[in-house]
């Protein structure tokens, strides 16, 4: 649908379109033209924040793994010494048992204590 609508237009613009067999298609194609640059220009920035939030998400994800592993080791943690039970061995076997499970993860655990020192810090009610 068209409109008429009034604009005002230098005169060597004018006797240059008067040239024209149809210079409202042409002005029509030149409208166009310089509102599909802008809409590039909008895509272009929408491309970018994308982008951004992409990495923002990848970032995010990948601190909610690194949570929910401190999570998981200390919950082992907390159901290994929840049991007051256990004698001082039945404890050095629970960590060492624990520590071969850390092992097989893809990333090298280092411990500064023996089995042993942890074992007797948690029984006497320290904590590591």
């Amino acid at each position: 649908m068209k409109a008429i609508i009034t604009i005002s237009l230098d005169t060597e613009l004018i006797k240059k379109l008067k040239g024209e067999s149809n210079y409202s298609d042409v002005i029509n194609e030149q409208m166009k033209g310089y509102y599909d640059v802008k809409l590039i220009d909008n895509l272009e920035i929408l491309n970018e924040k994308l982008v951004e939030i992409k990495q923002n998400l990848k970032f995010s994800r990948k601190k909610k793994r690194v949570i929910e592993e401190s999570i998981t080791k200390i919950e082992k943690k907390h159901k290994l010494f929840k049991k007051k039970l256990l004698s001082r061995s039945k404890m050095i076997n629970e960590i060492e048992k624990r520590r071969a499970l850390e092992k097989n993860s893809h990333r090298r655990t280092e411990y500064f204590i023996t089995p042993a020192q942890e074992a007797d810090i948690l029984l006497k009610g320290g904590k590591i």
